[in-house]
């Protein structure tokens, strides 16, 4: 018997298992929340030490204030790659400093109105400084940032610092129908460059591949582009807040949910394009389903304030209806492109947002103020999914399109009806005899075996011999 056919005991190990560390430990190891804590407090201080707004004498030490922070926060970023390769906290930590950035693009917003020049020259700094920090912060990590996102990145830069620029000759007139739309249009402009996405959208995933770090798609990179979004949320009613100077009513303010419906369009287009690239079903559902919130916002939130009624009736005139109207062609025009991009569901939508235009008009202002259905869109939107239901033959589609089609073909003849039955004697039985001779026709068709075929002709199912 050779060495190779004894065989050997199986010997325990002795070794004892690592213990790892406490879960509460390990949470704050790999997701420490001291990072936030420590900025918030350290903005809350700011603005204990400053006030609410940046007076001209302090607006040198609150710039050095907000950079010296971000330069620490920098700081942290590159020790704890360097030294400690700890990539979660350092992806919290670069989320910080873009909130420094973004931070100051908003404090100088007063400066800006009292002193025109000298807040220039702050928000043009600001915007120096953040670009050429991410440039460093990026060089020094080794974080591969690809042009078709670094170029909307600093673009978004450039909206939150020079915008406030574009405001400052007309805020003098808190009235000017100039000032209004500019306030407005934050949103849309952010809409464009949010849409400069595509481009690395269409690239997948592929493209950030080997970017230096061990973040995975998609939170790298559109964790940033996801904290950009709600900034500009927050930005688009801090512009109406800050730049809107109107005497002697406080109270007032011209900002409403629907300014921000153009920028939701945005991002459900982006989410679309996201949906078909990376083949997820998911994604574009939401996509779908994203004008459907933006309607709602439209219709809710407004307000009888004169400055708020007086953009509202310039929006109405310049752009054809009220927002509610305007948001609901905007999303008949999302699905239509939808369609056009190969989304299935997309022209089922197209049918619900025609349906949904028949009962609002123009001047409607909330979801009250919705009236009997207009004939022509509502048979476009009953002709539409009839018809995208032969072409698919989809039984179900042509279910819900013929009862739609029925019900409101019934409804008029019932108004029609009732409006007649005083007026013509024995009208009853009239409409009752003409009733029963279609029910008549079915039984016999049914009796005689037609209706059978044709419905395994129409569904192309073979009717059940059972029953």
């Amino acid at each position: 018997m050779s060495s190779a056919d004894i065989p050997v005991p199986d010997v325990p190990d002795s070794t004892p298992p690592a213990s790892g560390p406490p879960p509460l430990l390990q949470w704050v190891s790999t997701s420490n929340p001291l990072y936030v804590i420590s900025a918030g407090l350290f903005l809350f201080g700011l603005r204990m030490s400053f006030g609410a707004h940046a007076r001209d004498t302090d607006s040198w030490a609150l710039m050095g204030g907000l950079a010296g922070y971000t330069l620490l926060l920098v700081l942290a970023a590159l020790v704890l790659v360097r030294f400690a390769r700890v990539w979660n906290d350092v992806r919290t930590v670069l989320l910080l400093v873009v909130l420094m950035f973004l931070a100051t693009s908003v404090t100088f917003d007063e400066l800006l109105m009292l002193n025109p020049e000298r807040g220039r020259g702050y928000f043009i700094g600001g915007l120096v400084f953040a670009v050429a920090l991410t440039e460093l912060v990026l060089r020094g990590i080794g974080l591969r940032f690809p042009l078709r996102f670094r170029l909307p990145y600093h673009f978004a830069l450039a909206l939150f610092f020079l915008y406030p620029l574009a405001l400052a000759p007309v805020v003098s007139d808190p009235h000017s129908e100039a000032l209004m739309w500019g306030l407005w249009g934050f949103a849309p402009v952010a809409g464009l460059v949010f849409l400069t996405l595509i481009p690395a959208i269409r690239r997948s995933r592929e493209y950030v591949r080997g970017n230096g770090s061990p973040w995975p798609w998609p939170f790298y990179p559109w964790s940033v582009f996801v904290f950009l979004a709600v900034a500009v949320c927050g930005r688009a009613f801090l512009l109406c807040w800050s730049f809107h100077l109107l005497p002697n009513a406080s109270d007032q303010l011209i900002f409403g949910p629907y300014f921000l419906v153009p920028f939701g369009f945005v991002i459900a287009i982006l989410l679309l394009e996201l949906g078909l690239v990376e083949n997820s079903r998911g994604t574009r559902w939401v996509a779908l389903a994203a004008p459907l919130g933006l309607v709602v916002l439209s219709g809710i939130g407004h307000r009888n304030d004169a400055i708020y009624t007086e953009f509202l009736g310039h929006f109405a005139a310049r752009l054809g209806g009220a927002p509610l109207f305007v948001t609901l062609l905007a999303a008949s025009a999302f699905y239509l492109y939808a369609w056009v991009r190969g989304v299935a569901l997309a022209p089922d939508g197209l049918s619900v947002a025609l349906a949904a235009l028949a009962f609002v008009k123009s001047g409607a202002l909330t979801f009250e103020d919705l009236t009997a259905p207009q004939p022509a869109l509502l048979v476009t939107a009953v002709g539409l999914a009839v018809g995208i239901s032969l072409w698919r033959r989809d039984w179900w589609r042509r279910a819900i399109g013929a009862a739609v089609a029925i019900g409101w073909v019934g409804t008029i003849a019932w108004r029609g009806y009732r409006a007649l039955r005083e007026d013509v004697p024995g009208l009853d039985f009239l409409v009752l005899g003409v009733v029963l001779l279609p029910v008549a026709v079915f039984v016999s068709l049914a009796r005689a075996g037609v209706l059978s075929r044709w419905i395994e002709r129409w569904t192309g199912r073979a009717p059940n011999p059972t029953g």
